[in-house]
């Protein structure tokens, strides 16, 4: 069974090489991965692995709120050359962290010039969302028609809301950790779901980076909560996979 690792931060590993991490997960029978840039200080090198490994590596492209102090006005610009360069691109990781800054401006403004791009380029768009539930309402109908809530971990209500609307739902490890896990598991649709590592972050055992190999192993957990079988999940999840990937070639 093949996996494809929907959100991984290739360019931020530290102790491993892309070559060594690539190696292992197709080992692992993890075949392609959606490399997220955050900000325009690491959208480079995010495209510079999408050239080397072109037949496995997607990128993607995107102002993260943890970012947005730190970048200059000529951000949006930037973006939109990068998505002119790559048309296979996403757009992301953006979007809304309420942990970080609990004023929702500047991020809103920023988030909706990212919903622009993705309607203007017909791009999918990989948002975060962390403490920040309330300041979605009124902003459902304005998402573009592809988007994905990445590593979800929020209420059972907000994951009905972003099915209601069309979205995706993905997990990373972090879901283990969620109190009620295995209701939320069930209630996403088989046609809404997604797997990722968020690597190297958000590791299943603190202090480790969180290695692209271990996904199947989400992808079990995620499975063993469900109706169908794992067989069914896991191909379920490939085909929703290269959907998000294919998006912006329809």
């Amino acid at each position: 069974m093949e996996f494809i690792d929907t959100h991984i931060h290739l360019q931020d590993y530290k102790a491993r090489y892309t070559t060594e991490i690539i190696s292992a997960a197709q080992s692992a029978g993890v075949c392609r991965f959606i490399c997220c840039g955050t900000s325009p200080q690491d959208w480079g090198r995010v495209a510079s692995l999408a050239d080397e490994f072109a037949s496995v590596v997607t990128p993607a492209f995107g102002l993260h709120p943890w970012y947005i102090s730190s970048s200059t006005g000529e951000w949006e610009a930037e973006l939109a050359q990068m998505l002119s360069a790559y048309p296979h691109a996403l757009i992301g990781e953006c979007g809304l962290d309420g942990a970080k800054n609990p004023s929702p401006e500047p991020q809103l403004g920023i988030l909706r010039r990212h919903i622009a791009l993705a309607h203007t380029f017909h791009r999918p768009l990989l948002i975060h969302s962390v403490k920040a539930q309330s300041w979605f309402e009124g902003m459902w109908k304005e998402l573009p028609p592809c988007f994905v809530f990445h590593s979800f971990s929020g209420s059972l209500e907000f994951a009905r809301q972003i099915i209601k609307s069309g979205g995706y739902i993905s997990f990373s490890f972090s879901i283990m950790r969620h109190p009620h896990a295995a209701e939320l598991i069930k209630t996403i649709p088989l046609s809404r779901l997604l797997f990722e590592t968020d690597g190297p972050y958000q590791p299943p055992h603190k202090g480790e980076e969180t290695a692209a190999e271990t996904l199947p192993e989400l992808a079990a957990f995620v499975a063993s909560h469900r109706p169908e079988t794992r067989a069914e999940v896991f191909a379920a999840v490939y085909h929703n996979s290269l959907e998000l990937i294919n998006y912006a070639h329809k």
